[in-house]
């Protein structure tokens, strides 16, 4: 029997990148495939190559195939199922004076600045700390169906945004950023657990949230959204084995 997921993706061409240095785990190095930007990639399309580990930046849809490691793990959240831990309650609690809204996918300088404030205090020296404002525009202001940006604001502060791509069963955490000065509040939770809302409220079935590195600290946080899937020997698996 023909695995239909292998057929979609074997009749897709395919690119394969130069290795490089690996931004998460230190040693290793790093090449995706990418799908040819020549491949009509409405949402259907794509909401099925969520569903089968790749990602996108900006519009470009690749998936991790390094040589010597198999490190990124893609995961996502059962939204349907989804309930917060205390600590996630208390995230909830510490930001009950901020209002969270949906806006339209479109460049904002606001937005820009706030990006730009954020790379420079997470990534400082990245070349995202340097994007001009068509760079920004490529990387988050892009679309492959319905996005939004869900904005966090205290008063008329903007504190954070979330880019967030919305499909027929499904939502997927793209990017999020937001106000270093707040650290407190524990933005990029309180924006992940927002994100889950939404998908609750439009009854989609799971939020995706990218890859998970074990070894990696900067990723530690994915796991704690219970229930998480796993994409592992190509099924969604409960655990890591």
């Amino acid at each position: 029997m023909i695995n239909k997921d292998s057929a979609v993706q074997r009749s897709l061409p395919l690119y394969i990148s130069a290795p490089q240095a690996c931004e998460y785990l230190a040693d290793e190095v790093a090449q995706n495939i990418f799908i040819s930007p020549d491949v009509d990639m409405n949402a259907e399309l794509y909401e099925h190559l969520l569903g089968v580990g790749f990602r996108r930046s900006g519009k470009f849809v690749y998936r991790p195939r390094c040589e010597t490691c198999k490190e990124c793990i893609p995961c996502r959240v059962q939204a349907n199922q989804f309930r917060p831990s205390r600590s996630q309650k208390r995230v909830l609690s510490t930001n009950k004076d901020l209002a969270v809204q949906s806006m339209s996918a479109a460049f904002s300088a606001e937005h820009y600045e706030l990006y730009l404030k954020y790379q420079r205090h997470k990534h400082p020296g990245g070349n995202m700390e340097t994007f001009s404002e068509e760079a920004y525009e490529e990387f988050i202001c892009q679309s492959l169906g319905t996005s939004a940006f869900l904005e966090t604001r205290l008063d008329d502060k903007l504190l954070a945004v979330a880019v967030t791509d919305v499909f027929s069963n499904s939502l997927s955490a793209v990017y999020t950023f937001f106000d270093p000065k707040h650290l407190k509040r524990s933005l990029g939770t309180f924006s992940i657990l927002k994100q889950i809302e939404k998908a609750q409220q439009l009854g989609k079935d799971y939020l995706y949230m990218g890859y998970y590195i074990e070894a990696c600290s900067k990723m530690s946080y994915k796991p704690n959204f219970k229930p998480v899937e796993f994409y592992l020997d190509e099924t969604w698996q409960a655990k890591i084995e």
